[in-house]
């Protein structure tokens, strides 16, 4: 069987717990905003940048998926780092790679390893080329590890956004988390990765921007949400998921997926996707899983912190389909097909 499986799964969360009001108590722009209102986050994590930056995340959360997986790390062939920050403390980097140094730190000493950088498409990337190798018999096994520290760009937004037309608001949404999933080659259809690709649509990359403040020493997201959550951007995802399920000979319903899982923006968001969904796709969709009341927007790492959410709390079966929908500023769409039984234990 020429596929690949996501075989373990480990996930850390940042020390500081913080409710949204807290986070906002700290804002010095002078700005007013109902964020739990809006996005339906009540809570988040962020990195006590005393003890912790990207770097020990992902090491932590790649430890944790090695103990599940059985593997020692000396029997990794390739790390791929899939975040979109590289911090050595909090200074940006770019060598050595985040990969190399998390593989380092973990012990990998006989994986490659290189990052990739997709914004809050970074992980399923990751897994897309992965997937790729193992299918084409490159390597036996790899991990893609993302560690999110995004809070930066929070501060940013608190030092600077005033109302809710800014276009830093949806940087008040951000939080940290670190992900790691291990891949290597299936043996059934129990426990496979059926399908996942991606696709991007350029001419809507100045919608969300990352930069340096002109302001202030601050990293700063500029987001024009009003347009990147319009019904035509909304709706991209399923004609995308329409035309790979038509090239398969199937469809959505066929498929008879018993979760999804969209990107976590906001409660509201979420919904829509879901509307849009049944829309193009011409029937309901299946459950949703959702974590963002309790960890906010955390980039790349968002998909597999929910599944790793829903699997600590038993509520995963062995054998469960699972659709995963990125979403990602570029503005990248794409979707992954998995059965999972390995990951649930």
């Amino acid at each position: 069987m020429n596929s690949s499986r996501l075989r373990a799964l480990g996930a850390v969360l940042p020390a500081g717990e913080y409710t949204t009001s807290e986070v906002l108590g700290r804002m010095t722009s002078g700005g007013d905003f109902d964020v739990e209102r809006i996005t339906g986050i009540t809570h988040r994590y962020m990195v006590d940048r005393t003890i912790e930056d990207t770097l020990t995340l992902g090491a932590s959360a790649a430890q944790d998926a090695l103990a599940k997986s059985g593997l020692d790390a000396a029997e990794l062939d390739i790390i791929i780092c899939g975040g979109t920050t590289v911090h050595d403390g909090f200074h940006m980097v770019f060598e050595p790679s985040a990969a190399q140094e998390i593989g380092r730190r973990i012990g990998a000493v006989n994986a490659s390893g290189y990052d990739v950088a997709n914004a809050c498409g970074g992980t399923m990337t990751g897994i897309y080329l992965l997937d790729n190798m193992i299918r084409a018999g490159v390597v036996r096994n790899g991990m893609v590890v993302t560690p999110e520290v995004i809070s930066p760009v929070t501060e940013g937004a608190l030092a600077e956004a005033i109302d809710v037309r800014d276009r830093q608001f949806a940087a008040l949404t951000l939080a940290d988390a670190a992900v790691a999933v291990i891949l290597d080659p299936a043996v059934d259809e129990d426990d496979v990765l059926h399908y996942v690709d991606l696709t991007t649509c350029a001419e809507y990359s100045p919608l969300c921007i990352a930069k340096p403040s002109d302001a202030s020493e601050n990293m700063i997201m500029l987001t024009d949400n009003l347009t990147m959550q319009a019904a035509p951007r909304r709706e991209t995802w399923a004609k995308f998921h329409s035309d790979i399920l038509a090239k398969r000979g199937t469809t959505f319903a066929d498929e008879k997926f018993d979760f999804i899982v969209f990107h976590q923006l906001g409660v509201g968001f979420t919904e829509k996707l879901a509307e849009s969904g049944s829309k193009i796709h011409g029937t309901e969709m299946p459950p949703r899983l959702a974590t963002v009341e309790k960890y906010g927007n955390t980039g790349a790492s968002t998909h597999f912190l929910v599944l790793h959410d829903y699997i600590s709390r038993g509520e995963i079966p062995k054998g469960a389909k699972i659709c995963f929908v990125p979403t990602a500023s570029g503005m990248v769409f794409g979707v992954l097909s998995a059965t999972i039984s390995a990951l649930v234990g």
